[in-house]
């Protein structure tokens, strides 16, 4: 167990720390952060995410966009909508070597910055190239009462697929 942080940020360096402390070779060492909220991983995608992340150093899940998405100024004006089949909304988990992604966070860090919403974000700004690896629909953040329902459905689903030998 590794205590938190005062931030989501400082919480993840904790935990890479404590993964540092631990770790044979920090330049080769994979990491997968994942968060809490979303219950539904599953062992096919965290594979894929490892052998990305062999393949390109990173990987960050992410999830088919099924609806079109806009970037909006301030006062809500479209300024852009993109392909949606070269869009994609980013998900946990997000996977990197241990060196690289604590050499990100101990930059931001010495940077006075402790905010950062996520390691995608983090590494993106710090010029790492990203690599997205496509999940499951399934795999969602559970932090509303829908998502709550949602999550009962899938899992209703997959028992009635055991029961009738659906695949």
């Amino acid at each position: 167990m590794v205590p938190g942080g005062k931030t989501g940020q400082l919480s993840i360096y904790n935990g890479l720390c404590a993964a540092e402390e631990i770790s044979d070779n920090a330049a080769e060492d994979i990491v997968l952060i994942h968060d809490g909220v979303r219950p539904l991983i599953n062992e096919k995608l965290l594979y894929r995410n490892i052998e990305d992340v062999r393949k390109y150093r990173t990987s960050i899940t992410s999830g088919i966009v099924k609806e079109t998405i806009v970037e909006v100024d301030d006062v809500g004006n479209i300024k852009f909508v993109p392909d949606r089949a070269h869009s994609r909304v980013a998900k946990a988990p997000q996977c990197f070597v241990l060196s690289d992604i604590l050499y990100a966070h101990e930059k931001a860090l010495s940077e006075g910055i402790n905010t950062f919403i996520d390691c995608c974000t983090m590494m993106q700004h710090y010029g790492y190239a990203l690599h997205m690896t496509d999940g499951p629909y399934e795999n969602i953040k559970i932090t509303t009462p829908d998502d709550f329902y949602m999550m009962r459905a899938i899992l209703q689903a997959k028992e009635d697929a055991q029961i009738y030998g659906i695949d």
